[in-house]
């Protein structure tokens, strides 16, 4: 079997899975959202958002050390690398635990602003779940099992939905319903991958007591990681914050609903980062030379991302339709948050010279510029337009977000991206979703789309060429 073929299989294992569970997601949104109201809704995004922060700050970066140094431990090497790797967030989340019980009042009115111990302990329980959940994951993508990563994908989500069912019939117009449901079906996956995975967690035979990384390596490699993973995620959630300083849980609610409909592009994302992450560490571990691969890569990645956004814009009224009634306004906030998944997939291929030559403060550096853009856009914004506001400040955030991920890896990593279409092409998607976002001539917006869309093919005809023929495009 030929290199190039060999990559394809490993995607399409790894694909198969992502496009069944986005297709079990794309049944399950239109249910929750007829199940759970718009203010339920903006509750349920606000203490997923905290999980978020509470799991980075204890990981460490441990996840981000484990999959960078996979590959340079010997096979041996790579269970024990595992438990060292997961040892620092266990010991850090029992100590975080001990102080959150104690201070329970005090935390859950600051978080949550009302005392509920119940609300803490789902917390404790739902970042537990995360940390072991997300090694469990890693143990099987970064061994390129895609067939095995694709049926976790499969269970996480038909499981989901069985819980989201169960327990909204159980509690009704809860968002606690929501959270049992994501908490049920992490315990029965993660189980299932330890399971699975039982040689790689509790190895037998000869045992390799040290690695070739130290801990204090690992730690400096990861924990800049930890900053940028927070700044990241304040970036991302600057909008959610304003929204509820200036308006209310329902258009929150509205606004988290509004990224439900670009699920599909999210999958897109979540997908090519579960294949390309080990693939191209393995691939610059054997040549560091090798930038002719990522080049072809990202052409690739670039037009299907592209294509795809364009085409989820196209067909976001009917999208809109499936959430129900309450959702309606959802329609107008929606536009610029493609650009999320658009410029994020390609960027984490011309991020890559930063995580090869480990110049992780630099990511630091980059999410705390782009933070004070977004923050500034939506304080300008949010008062005056409300969510729609936000989505514009997020998604032009993303522009800048990837335009200085590809400068700074540039200067390490010499690749040769074909950057300028891909500007010009997010240029036209950033117009196009600004008439959506206030016109509302279905006409109109149809043919500005399928010019959109002739444009992208004009311009990446070599590429779709390529692709049509089966040329060896990843030789």
């Amino acid at each position: 079997m030929t290199k190039e073929n060999s990559i394809l299989n490993k995607f399409l294992s790894i694909s198969i899975g992502s496009f069944i569970a986005m297709g079990i997601g794309f049944i399950s949104t239109p249910i929750t959202t007829r199940l759970i109201s718009p203010t339920q809704f903006g509750k349920m995004t606000l203490f997923l958002l905290v999980i978020d922060i509470v799991t980075t700050i204890v990981m460490i970066g441990s996840d981000q050390s484990f999959m960078r140094f996979f590959y340079e431990e010997d096979v041996q090497a790579r269970a024990i690398l595992l438990r060292k790797c997961l040892a620092l967030p266990i010991i850090i989340f029992v100590g975080l635990s001990i102080v959150t019980l104690a201070n329970y009042q005090m935390i859950s009115q600051l978080l949550f602003s009302e005392v509920s111990l119940d609300l803490v302990v789902l917390l404790l329980i739902y970042t537990l779940l995360r940390i072991v959940s997300t090694f469990s994951s890693l143990t099987i993508r970064m061994q390129q099992k895609g067939k095995l990563f694709s049926l976790v994908q499969v269970l996480n989500k038909l499981l989901e939905l069985i819980g989201i069912l169960f327990f909204t019939k159980l509690l009704g117009n809860d968002f606690r319903s929501i959270i049992y449901a994501q908490i049920n079906f992490m315990v029965i996956v993660t189980i299932i991958s330890i399971i699975i995975e039982y040689r790689f967690w509790f190895p037998k035979g000869e045992k390799v007591e040290t690695l070739k990384t130290t801990t204090i390596e690992r730690i400096k490699y990861g924990w800049p990681l930890m900053i940028t993973a927070l700044m990241t995620l304040f970036f991302q959630s600057t909008d959610r914050i304003i929204i509820k300083q200036y308006s209310t849980y329902s258009e929150l609610g509205l606004y988290a609903a509004a990224f439900k409909v670009i699920a599909i592009l999210n999958m897109l994302q979540i997908n090519f980062t579960t294949f390309w992450t080990p693939l191209s560490y393995e691939t610059f571990q054997t040549d560091t030379n090798n930038t002719q691969f990522f080049e072809k890569m990202f052409e690739v990645v670039a037009f299907f991302a592209l294509l795809i956004g364009v085409m989820v814009l196209m067909f976001k009224d009917i999208i809109i339709f499936l959430l129900g009634s309450e959702y309606h306004n959802s329609v107008q906030i929606m536009p610029f948050l493609v650009l999320i998944p658009v410029m994020f997939t390609p960027s984490e291929i011309t991020v890559s010279g930063l995580n090869f030559y480990k110049k992780t403060y630099l990511q630091v550096v980059i999410a705390g510029f782009v933070c004070l853009i977004n923050l500034i856009g939506n304080i300008l914004l949010v008062p005056k337009i409300g969510a729609t506001g936000a989505a514009m400040s997020t998604g032009i955030s993303y522009i800048i977000w990837f335009i200085l991920r590809t400068y700074f890896s540039s200067r390490f990593f010499k690749a040769n991206y074909a950057v300028r279409n891909f500007l010009i092409c997010s240029i036209l998607l950033t117009s196009y979703a600004g008439y959506l976002t206030f016109n509302k001539n279905f006409w109109v917006s149809e043919s500005f789309g399928l010019l959109l869309v002739i444009v992208i093919l004009i311009i990446y005809r070599e590429t779709v060429g390529n692709f049509l023929k089966r040329v060896n495009f990843l030789k």
